[in-house]
């Protein structure tokens, strides 16, 4: 069988194209230029440190936004062709020697904000490969807790997997506010989202396995998923030490929504999968079609359904009051069929017991 594979023409949008007319590096300079444009924390800060900067997208994005006489670094394990008005060099974000460079570099200053949008060598693997990542951001949030001052600024990207919750309740123990987002330049069909991570605490004594992946990430045995916290309490994440489910190599599970629509355990659904999809199989679903069609199926729905690991307690109460008002009009409908082969039904009996009647006369 022969296996398709995904082109370079496929990955360039809009986003490629623009950034080929302004002048930057890489698309992704226009992640950043959406996260400030949200936030805005590149004009209030004065000094920033690039993470896994190259090709140099973001240092671009970062020079030209920052108040003048800023001081921007930047450091990757490949190359990075100079960029005006910063300073970048070739390490490892792992080693004390990358951690000595940047506090050479620094001097007296403590950054403002820290920002990180590397990602590990991507291969076929694709929990390894989420795994890699995050265990890429512990590293680059245990940089950040060394160089950023009282109230600084973290911006990571993380890859939504088992880990993100760990990563999420991380960064709540560091920052007063912590907000999840995907700008619209990054690409749906990617497991990607980031975290803007606000008010850094600045405490004295941090114990070294707090940020260590070993621990971080440590897996617990036969741990009971609670689909019901994940629905009813979704924002409120306790540290869970759980890796990920033996045998389950995809971590992404999807349903019709006619299934979520029928179910006695919607809660299961809702907090176990991915995503609730409209798309028929080959040989079509009547339901499924039906469901599409309802006016009561709104965008918001369907934005919502798209991705269940990012939504809110809102959007769920949205999700579970849409499927009631569709199992409730499913449950007239099969009551006005029963009521009216009853009624078919007494009227034969009736028109039997008048010939019966008549008979008898």
């Amino acid at each position: 069988m022969a296996i398709e594979k995904k082109h370079g023409k496929g990955r360039l949008d809009k986003y490629y194209y623009l950034a080929k007319e302004k002048g930057y590096r890489s698309r992704a300079a226009f992640k950043l230029v959406q996260l400030n444009k949200k936030y805005g924390f590149l004009q209030k800060s004065r000094c920033l440190i690039d993470l896994c900067a190259a090709p140099g997208g973001w240092l671009q994005v970062a020079a030209e936004t920052m108040p003048i006489k800023s001081l921007i670094i930047g450091v990757d394990l490949a190359p990075i062709k100079p960029v005006p008005k910063t300073i970048t060099f070739q390490g490892d974000i792992t080693t004390d020697k990358t951690r000595a460079i940047i506090r050479g570099h620094l001097k007296t200053w403590k950054a403002d904000t820290v920002i990180h949008d590397g990602a590990p060598n991507v291969g076929t693997a694709w929990v390894q490969d989420a795994f890699s990542q995050n265990e890429l951001v512990l590293h680059s949030l245990r940089l950040a807790c060394d160089f950023l001052g009282p109230g600084g600024n973290f911006v990571t990207k993380v890859f939504r997997s088992k880990d993100s919750a760990k990563l999420e309740w991380t960064f709540k123990q560091l920052f007063d506010k912590v907000e999840q987002t995907k700008p619209p330049s990054s690409r749906n069909v990617s497991a990607e989202t980031f975290y803007v991570c606000r008010g850094f605490k600045a405490p004295k004594n941090l114990d070294p396995r707090f940020l260590d992946p070993q621990y971080a990430f440590a897996e617990v045995k036969d741990a009971v998923p609670n689909n019901e916290a994940k629905v009813f309490n979704p924002e409120v994440k306790k540290r869970k030490r759980e890796g990920y489910d033996e045998g389950d190599w995809t971590q992404y599970h999807e349903v019709p929504v006619s299934e979520f629509i029928q179910t006695t355990d919607p809660i299961a659904i809702l907090g176990g999968m991915n995503k609730l999809t409209f798309n028929q199989s080959g040989n079509g679903d009547i339901a499924l079609a039906t469901i599409d069609k309802l006016p009561e199926t709104t965008e918001e729905v369907r934005i919502c359904c798209n991705d269940l690991k990012v939504l809110g307690k809102r959007e769920f109460r949205l999700l579970l009051k849409w499927r009631l008002q569709k199992a409730t009009d499913a449950e007239k409908k099969d009551a006005e069929a029963a009521d009216d082969e009853e009624a078919a039904e007494v009227e034969s009996m009736d028109e039997e017991m008048k010939l019966q009647e008549e008979l008898q006369r």
